[in-house]
């Protein structure tokens, strides 16, 4: 680029991609999604106030200072799409690539969008934009038009008001008040080949080949003499956030994300609650006698399936649709994908103690097993440890697949031969040796063992029926 190699870490931190479909997390206001891509997009030295005068200046050249405080699921399109180019415009690239930025957008919303970026490529930045049939209006707003077809191969290159005068040299005659676009899309359509092979023998496709080659030569000859431009040294030197950075605006945006959604959180909570009391109701009494070992195991099992259950499904319904966001931003280099994945960690651990304390809570004191209130937490501990590694093996399903369809179909069949392995429903010591190791990567097995031998443990002796 301009004479000096170009790596895909250095070509990032140089262009600014605004994507066709808009990703983020939508509980957010525009000033959050800023200011947490401000801290992770932006040189370092930057100090906050800098940062926060910079994001001020964007969203009134873009006109979004009214949706300051708008979270980004209320924006309409034309918003979205004006945030989504605020946010590659915090490190002010000198090359910004667009795709489809008028989709999905009405006529008028389009040509402001098109008219922004016309702003800015004023001001000395070079804009690339894909797009489908746009409007008459929005397309004469382009300098320069490259027409593809299938394959990717050039049906034309050049000034966009010189386009229809080429074509009327091939005799394709645009009619008078036919919108242009629509006509050149048609013949592209129609003569794909012909016109990609007059246009590699007409004088316009030799000018152009003659001026990159002249380009080329000028920029080569110009860093042997003035060596790498300021553009170059700005990108070079810039201080990317250490992954401690990134782990704490991390955890602020998903906290921010879990306050905004805190009715659910609530919802939640009264959900497990309600399955405590519908768990522990049938057990309620339950003695510690010969009649009552089958319930307290039942008991154990019922406890440890729901939270395994409950935990896996909760993640596995909520964490796909993350993922999208993930890649995008891990792939625009924004943070790394260690520090998600212990913010998201950092999130989930302590909601999964919380509710599962809750769940515990109900059942242990409901059903009245134990009167020694201080052995309630040991009660719950085994509980906890199976909810947390639920939750991990719900973000790893969810990680695996594309859709929770696909995660579920995939969950059904492990679940079948975890739960059928935790020793419930066959004698364990009975397995012959090729099935034997199985129990150990069951998720279900590990909390009914401990809960058992808990239970057990310090019980020497149980009253027996009198009746044979």
């Amino acid at each position: 680029l301009n004479g000096h190699p170009v790596d895909k870490e250095l070509m990032v931190k140089m262009c600014g991609f605004v994507p066709q479909h808009d990703l983020a997390m939508q509980s957010l206001t525009v000033k959050e999604h800023l200011c947490f891509m401000a801290r992770l997009k932006m040189d370092q030295r930057v100090s906050s106030i800098q940062q926060t005068r910079i994001i001020s200046s964007i969203l009134q050249d873009l006109g979004l200072y009214s949706c300051y405080f708008t979270q980004l699921g209320n924006l309409s399109g034309g918003e979205r799409k004006r945030v989504s180019l605020a946010v590659q415009l915090l490190t002010d690239p000198p090359i910004l690539i667009c795709d489809e930025p008028t989709t999905g957008l009405d006529s008028y919303t389009a040509s402001n969008v098109i008219g922004l970026l016309r702003q800015l490529s004023s001001r000395g930045k070079a804009i690339l934009c894909s797009v489908h049939q746009p409007a008459s209006g929005i397309f004469e707003m382009f300098d320069t038009v490259s027409l593809l077809v299938s394959g990717g191969r050039l049906a034309y290159f050049g000034e966009v008001n010189e386009a229809k005068q080429y074509f009327s040299k091939l005799d394709l005659v645009c009619p008078a008040a036919y919108n242009t676009a629509e006509f050149v899309v048609k013949q592209l359509n129609t003569l794909p080949d012909t016109l990609c092979e007059k246009f590699k023998n007409s004088y316009t496709y030799l000018n152009v080949r003659h001026e990159i080659e002249t380009v080329k030569r000028s920029v080569h000859n110009y860093q042997l003499i003035y060596g790498m431009d300021e553009q170059f040294l700005k990108f070079y030197s810039v201080q990317s956030p250490t992954q401690k950075m990134q782990l704490k605006w991390l955890i602020w945006r998903s906290a921010l994300d879990l306050l905004r959604n805190f009715k659910n959180v609530l919802l939640r909570f009264v959900l497990y609650v309600l399955t405590g009391l519908l768990i522990s109701s049938p057990y309620i009494g339950t003695k510690l006698n010969q009649e009552g070992i089958q319930n307290i195991q039942g008991l154990n099992y019922s406890v440890i399936t729901e939270t395994v259950f409950t935990q896996s499904a909760a993640v596995m319904h909520t964490f796909p649709a993350e993922i999208p966001v993930l890649l995008r931003e891990i792939g625009n280099g924004v943070y790394r994908p260690a520090p998600y994945y212990i913010s998201k960690v950092m999130i989930l651990i302590p909601r999964a103690i919380i509710e599962t304390l809750i769940f515990c809570f109900v059942i242990y004191f409901l059903v009245g097993i134990k009167q020694e209130s201080q052995s309630f937490f040991t009660f719950a501990t085994p509980v906890i440890a199976s909810a947390i590694t639920s939750s991990a093996y719900g973000c790893c399903v969810s990680a695996m697949f594309e859709n929770i369809g696909t995660a579920s179909l995939f969950s059904v069949p492990v679940d079948l031969i975890s739960y059928t392995f935790c020793g419930i429903f066959i004698q364990l010591s009975t397995l012959p040796i090729y099935l034997s190791w199985i129990k150990y990567i069951s998720r279900f097995y590990y909390g009914v063992e401990a809960l058992s031998i808990l239970q057990w443990n310090h019980i020497d002796n149980i009253p027996c029926s009198s009746n044979p």
